[in-house]
């Protein structure tokens, strides 16, 4: 069911302060409704409609649910800001008020609750923002709360190289909720695999070294280069902020695994410390380079 009434009622953001604001569903279907010419939603849909639609994809799959906090987040783009406030509509509301704010760049998770564990969940991930809709499924680690996207067969989007439909990404979410249990089975495994995988120090710093290299390979203004990386799994902020995480990790613990490094950078793919659009691919495309069966091979897994 929804998480209603686990957030006390909003009633004014303040973006000027905040570059991320939380809410529940309900404060989220109280903000501006950005429409077209014709009064329809510009992006064909809301963003609480889309969690709306999913929730009610979990229903018919007789899942327990839950939505959790939704995020919204401002950014710098002058043409199409991810927030802006409505001063007419201020006037009616007040200052800053709830329903003065059109929000275009919103990010929450759905938890399912079914074969929990003490360690994992499992959470639908919805990301909604001006180039479209994003939608991943993959297992949470409850502790930390850090979202685990294991196979880029986990994620569906409306646009990019490999957009489906609007419609066609609630039948992915839909299909993959009918085959949940497979699902979350596969994905489990693949965390093993990580698990399994220890790492020598040469190794930890060895892969630093590749996400640097795809960084500036996807970066470069050389298309030879640029062209071989379609997403990289962490920016150049990024990569210095999970180096120096991986060290200090590394003075607790003899020896380090795969699943602690995607755990590190996990850390680091939450609203707010990654942008949302970029927070689903990077997520998948380190999930992606860590199972690799170049890197995996010590361990004999293909």
């Amino acid at each position: 069911m929804e998480n209603s009434t686990s957030m006390a009622v909003r009633t004014q953001f303040n973006f000027t302060a905040n570059n991320i604001e939380t809410m529940n569903l309900n404060t989220l279907r109280r903000t501006y409704k950005e429409n077209d010419i014709y009064g329809a939603p510009l992006k064909g849909i809301y963003h609480y409609q889309a969690i709306e639609r999913v929730e009610e994809l979990c229903r018919r799959n007789n899942l327990n649910y839950e939505v959790e906090e939704i995020f919204a987040a401002q950014n710098r783009n002058k043409n199409e800001p991810g927030v802006v406030l409505l001063p007419q509509v201020e006037e009616k509301f007040g200052p800053q008020a709830v329903e003065a704010h059109i929000l275009r760049r919103i990010y929450t998770t759905v938890r399912i609750r079914e074969h929990e564990t003490d360690e994992l969940t499992t959470n639908l991930v919805i990301a909604f923002h001006q180039d479209g809709i994003q939608a991943a499924i993959g297992p949470c680690v409850r502790i930390c709360h850090n979202q685990c996207i294991l196979s880029p067969e986990r994620i569906v989007s409306n646009y990019g190289r490999n957009k489906v439909s609007t419609e066609g990404l609630f039948e992915q979410i839909d299909e993959w909720l009918a085959d949940f249990d497979t699902q979350m089975t596969e994905d489990r495994n693949r965390i093993e695999r990580l698990k399994s995988r220890t790492l020598t120090p040469m190794e930890v710093y060895a892969v630093i070294g590749l996400l640097t290299t795809l960084r500036v390979s996807h970066d470069s203004t050389d298309k030879r280069l640029s062209s071989q990386v379609e997403t990289y799994p962490l920016n150049q902020s990024q990569i210095s902020v999970f180096t120096e995480n991986l060290l200090k990790l590394s003075l607790e613990r003899q020896e380090l695994t795969a699943w602690d490094l995607y755990n590190v950078a996990t850390e680091i793919y939450k609203p707010g410390r990654t942008d949302i659009p970029a927070a689903i691919p990077q997520n998948s495309a380190l999930a992606e380079l860590l199972l690799s069966e170049h890197f995996m091979y010590k361990t004999g897994e293909q």
